[in-house]
């Protein structure tokens, strides 16, 4: 460790140079003092280096913000000073420093650069106050910084006004669509104009959050509604299962809701429209004796096992099947494998044609 003499000599040196010399040595000295000098290490370091701040090079800086700007016993008004410095400065500090508060947080957000923005979205933690003036402040940079940072809490209007945000982006939506938090009301405005590609992403994803229940209770309602309207109109009802194949919907959902509406015929004609049969053969191998073509068909439109249940008890009602059919039909349609219903769907192709 350097003597104090040694210091002293260092100090003297108001070039360029002996200002780095210095600052390099206190940075030696900070990093390295005994957790029980910590304070009085860090007095000292903060009184020198903030005498000489502002006579140092960029360069300098850079090296104090990534050795002390990000520890935890660094000075706070050094610390704050670098935040506000350049980015190419203030980047770690901004990012990383837990002696920031969120006061001194705020301040910055509230008038730094958009790069400095994005910098505090991009930290572990960030509280409602400065995710506010992020939201507020920010670019489409920052807002899918901050949407994308679960550790980045929100107020219920904050996330409406990044919501309304998303609406022109994209990329903002892909990122709310995995925050598990969203509120209710915030959750209902993104699934109005989600796009097409994210409601299907948001349809896979296996979590519990306000979107997933909005979107799926919307799919089921806007389904129920056409379902409802299809009656005789095979072409509505093409039309609705085409567009569940292209992600706008889902082939499952379709299906739920003819069988709420006990509509055997559409329910052949919804899976021999997925399966790329012709509707009459699908509609006497559906409802034949055997169950073996349901498992097949269901299995290759990779149906939950509580749909092929429901199909099978709407079948029951027209062929002569017990409880313990029922049962046996699931059993079976469980052991059933989607490439073994691929590999059995081609075979029966030429027999339907």
């Amino acid at each position: 460790m350097l003597s104090i003499s040694k210091f002293s000599e260092l100090a003297k040196d108001v070039s360029l140079t002996g200002r780095r010399n210095l600052v390099t040595a206190l940075c030696d000295l900070f990093v390295s003092s005994d957790p029980d000098q910590g304070e009085q290490v860090s007095v000292m370091f903060g009184e020198i280096v903030m005498h000489v701040l502002d006579d140092l090079e960029e360069e300098t800086r850079m090296i104090l913000a990534q050795r002390v700007g990000v520890h935890r016993a660094a000075p706070h008004e050094l610390v704050v000073d670098l935040a506000k410095d350049d980015i190419s400065v203030a980047q770690p500090v901004l990012s990383q420093s837990d002696v920031l508060t969120s006061e001194d947080l705020v301040e910055i957000a509230g008038q730094g650069s958009m790069d400095h923005l994005l910098a505090i979205a991009e930290r572990d933690h960030i509280d409602e106050s400065v995710s506010e003036v992020l939201v507020e402040r920010g670019n489409d940079s920052v807002l899918v910084a901050v949407a994308g940072n679960e550790g980045a809490k929100m107020a219920a209007q904050t996330f409406d006004q990044l919501v309304d945000k998303a609406r022109a982006s994209e990329d903002i939506q892909a990122a709310l669509i995995h925050r598990k938090d969203i509120p209710q009301s915030a959750a209902e405005t993104l699934v109005s104009f989600l796009a097409d590609e994210l409601r299907k992403r948001v349809a896979e994803l296996d979590v519990d959050s306000s979107l997933v229940s909005m979107l799926s209770e919307r799919g089921v309602s806007e389904v129920a509604a056409r379902v409802g309207r299809v009656s005789s109109s095979r072409e509505e009802l093409l039309n609705l299962v085409e567009a569940a194949e292209q992600g706008k919907g889902s082939i499952e959902n379709v299906i739920r809701e003819l069988v709420r509406a006990d509509k055997p015929a559409e329910i052949a004609i919804t899976l021999a429209k997925v399966n790329g049969l012709p509707s009459a053969a699908v509609a006497k191998l559906l409802y034949g004796k055997s169950d073996k073509p349901a498992v097949i068909l269901c299995k290759a439109c990779e149906l939950p096992k509580d749909v092929f249940m429901q199909i099978m008890t709407l079948r029951a009602k027209r062929v002569q099947m017990s409880g313990e059919d029922l049962r046996n039909s699931l059993a079976r349609y469980q052991a059933f494998s989607h490439a073994s219903a691929i590999k059995m769907l081609e075979a029966m192709r030429p027999q339907t044609g």
